[in-house]
């Protein structure tokens, strides 16, 4: 068979411009997965369009929830032709019987485990609606995913694009808003670190971004991998946890293994929302103390935070204001609480009536729109000190103070050029995204 797998990704984004992108990893692994005898290609929407006159028989659409309606698009566009497709992913995961709408079968879970049943019923047209191996992939020894298969995926922006690279699956925390524990388990899985490192040692590419959802929860398999990556010279990018900085020594032996930096989920400054918050509910420091930590081992931080938890009140954004400034973080990402499918959070909401869209993900909102009833403020108070502190956090004199707290990355030329160039193309977008609509805002004079 002809296999086309693809990513889909959202019209509406500024490809040009995010110094966000990376090669993916779970495609790739997936080819891997296939039998010789038949033929995969890619297709990375964020980086080039789909050819629909290509011969295909059978398509697998990986889904995230922010891009199903592009996703069904591309399955009914499909379909129309008499193709075979399949979905998979977190979103169809959570939502099978309504990825069935345009799709022929659907994986929930894992696909390790069902993938070569999958492509025998495929060949033989007789595939089966709802694929669940309904267990956890065993991590030892898994294909080396097939890059080799990658297109170049060559970026505008100043920045190389890293090369998407896992080491474990799985989050034990159970954060309201987070669907990953449900779709991907409570168990935290880490890979043999001698795989690691010889997938590590095969990529050309200097970059390396851990696509892991919750880095080093494991700390002794982490320092493992770490103390063996050092003579490998690679650069890389993670997503983690705030309280890797309560480990001194980790945060050193990361730095050694060729960290450049983190983008770290502190969520909320406010002490209520961060008890309700499980992964930092216990934090032995304080969020002040972790950034100098990462600072003092030149690492950058992307500092994520979010708005609208019940626990929160208007005062939030003039606290995270001032810690962003004072804690000099590197880049900001501000957004406004989304209560996905598959979440407790969005099932507490749809229970307690305070969803304005119980299917919110087929309509064309624009990111950071209010889609419930908040508690702590109104949905004007909510929407008006989000905008506020975007153009606050993103002012050009923000940026200056926030770039003289000089960490030791941004003293080369090239951690300058970065700084600058991450953190204006960031203004940039969020700058345009502040005019969208908010459908459930009050009018003025209604």
């Amino acid at each position: 068979m002809k296999i086309k797998l693809i990513a889909p990704y959202d019209h509406r984004a500024d490809l040009t411009t995010s110094p966000f992108k990376l090669q993916r990893v779970n495609l790739p692994l997936l080819a891997a997965l296939t039998p010789p005898e038949h033929t995969v290609s890619f297709v990375e929407e964020g980086f080039a369009p789909d050819d629909f006159d290509q011969e295909v028989d059978l398509v697998g659409i990986t889904v995230l929830t922010e891009f199903a309606v592009r996703a069904y698009q591309i399955g009914d566009a499909y379909r129309a032709k008499g193709v075979q497709v399949v979905m998979g992913g977190i979103h169809p995961t959570v939502l099978p019987e309504e990825a069935l709408q345009h799709a022929d079968a659907v994986v929930i879970g894992e696909a390790e485990g069902v993938w070569a049943q999958l492509l025998k019923d495929a060949e033989a047209k007789k595939l089966q609606r709802i694929y669940n191996s309904k267990t956890l992939t065993n991590l030892d020894a898994l294909p080396v995913p097939r890059r080799d298969l990658l297109y170049g995926t060559q970026s505008r922006s100043y920045a190389p694009i890293p090369i998407g690279v896992e080491i474990s699956r799985g989050c034990p925390y159970d954060c309201e808003f987070c669907c990953i524990g449900s779709t991907l388990g409570h168990q935290y899985r880490v890979r043999p670190v001698k795989e690691v490192i010889a997938e590590l040692a095969a990529v050309e590419s200097p970059y390396i971004f851990f696509v892991d959802d919750a880095l080093a929860l494991d700390r002794k398999a982490a320092k493992e991998l770490f103390t063996e990556m050092i003579p490998l010279g690679k650069r890389w990018l993670a997503q983690g946890t705030v309280n890797l900085a309560e480990d001194p020594g980790l945060l050193n032996l990361m730095k050694r293994a060729g960290c450049l930096g983190l983008l770290i989920g502190f969520e909320s400054v406010q002490k209520k929302t961060q008890d309700e918050v499980v992964k930092i509910k216990n934090l032995s420091i304080d969020f002040y103390e972790a950034m100098r930590r990462f600072h003092n081992e030149g690492m950058g931080i992307l500092g994520s935070f979010v708005f609208g938890f019940d626990w929160e009140n208007k005062d939030v954004f003039d606290q995270t204001l001032e810690f962003i400034l004072n804690g000099h973080i590197d880049v900001v990402q501000l957004r406004i609480l989304t209560p996905y499918p598959g979440t407790r959070l969005y099932d507490r909401l749809l229970a307690e009536g305070r969803l304005f869209s119980t299917d919110w993900w087929l309509h064309d909102y624009a990111p950071d729109t209010v889609l419930y009833q908040p508690i702590g403020m109104t949905v004007d108070e909510l929407v008006n000190g989000f905008v506020r502190l975007n153009k606050q956090a993103y002012s050009l004199s923000a940026m200056a103070k926030r770039f003289c707290g000089m960490t030791p990355w941004k003293r080369s030329l090239l951690g300058c050029q970065l700084y600058a160039g991450v953190n204006l193309s960031t203004r940039k977008r969020y700058f345009s995204g502040l005019n969208n609509r908010q459908p459930f805002q009050a009018q003025p004079g209604l």
